[in-house]
């Protein structure tokens, strides 16, 4: 299947999520269906005012289309029922078949599906093109399990990249916060160097290690997208992260329709931080090109 995008011109959100009808109306419903408890504990936490937007595709396009989004990662979740997965996909096959020039389907991966590289390579079948959001510590597993690292081999043959959940190893607290060591990456990236991984949320501010030069040779197929990173960091991390890492590694993202703005947002949208990160970073015309959509780009398969 063809990529329905001109490289030259898109504006690209690098990681969002989409949920259909019976999810949005009832999370505790399909939660306790799925038997998805990590989830509903980050999108409907106990004794606090819920993050979580919820829309519809319809909106989810007009909100793109108000910001100039072209197009717009799908990223799978996390789950903990591999049964999930699969459903997850189902819904994101659905979605890119509608809507071919406005999404980009990213697999849902869980290490105990009976036969995953069977469950991938339907998904290639179908037009996906990369891996992810992945956590595979919520999942009761790490990078190094033996399907896990099939799955990763997968992703390599068909130039797939993969995208990790990241937490940052100190900070604040929040429900559902599970470690996502940086070892465990950099052992990733040795046994499979030229893996293609996206840490997400400004890779829990791992990219810094590049400053390191025995660890930046082991990290030059990382990648980091900065998807809620308005809830966790200062605004001058984009310009920093431009400096230490350059500029072809990062990528724009919303975490939509995650309210990453909340004090001022009622609803999620992706114009709000698209400017943030404009007057912030102090962008050259050739920055704001890479960051907003060509290096997402550039790591999709040919």
């Amino acid at each position: 299947m063809g990529k329905a995008y001109n490289k030259a011109i898109l504006i690209v959100d690098a990681h969002t999520h989409r949920y259909p009808e019976e999810v949005r109306k009832d999370p505790h419903a399909f939660a306790a269906r799925q038997k998805e408890t990590h989830w509903l504990e980050l999108v409907k936490p106990t004794g606090k005012r819920s993050l979580q937007g919820w829309v519809n595709g319809k909106r989810m396009i007009s909100d793109m289309e108000a910001a100039n989004v072209s197009q717009a990662v799908l990223q799978g979740w996390y789950w903990e029922n591999p049964a999930s997965c699969i459903l997850q996909n189902d819904w994101h096959a659905q979605w890119i078949l509608n809507d071919p020039e406005k999404f980009i389907g990213f697999a849902s991966i869980h290490p105990d599906l009976g036969q995953p590289l069977d469950e991938l390579k339907k998904r290639h079948d179908q037009g996906f093109q990369g891996i992810g959001e992945c956590h595979p510590w919520v999942q009761g597993s790490s990078p190094r399990n033996q399907k896990w690292i099939s799955c990763m081999k997968f992703a390599c043959e068909r130039g797939w990249p993969v995208t990790f959940h990241v937490t940052e190893p100190v900070g604040h607290e929040y429900p559902g916060k599970v470690p996502t060591p940086f070892r465990d990456f950099l052992w990733l990236a040795q046994e499979l160097p030229d893996l293609k991984i996206i840490l997400a949320h400004a890779g829990g501010l791992f990219p810094f290690y590049e400053l390191n030069p025995k660890i930046r040779p082991l990290l030059k197929n990382f990648y980091y997208d900065l998807s809620a990173c308005p809830l966790l960091y200062e605004h001058s991390l984009y310009r920093k992260l431009v400096d230490v890492v350059g500029v072809s590694k990062i990528l724009w993202a919303t975490d939509y329709p995650l309210r990453i703005f909340p004090v001022n947002q009622k609803d999620p949208d992706f114009l709000t931080f698209k400017n943030v990160i404009k007057q912030e970073a102090i962008l050259s015309d050739t920055e704001e090109s890479a960051i907003f959509g060509q290096n997402l780009l550039s790591l999709l398969p040919c």
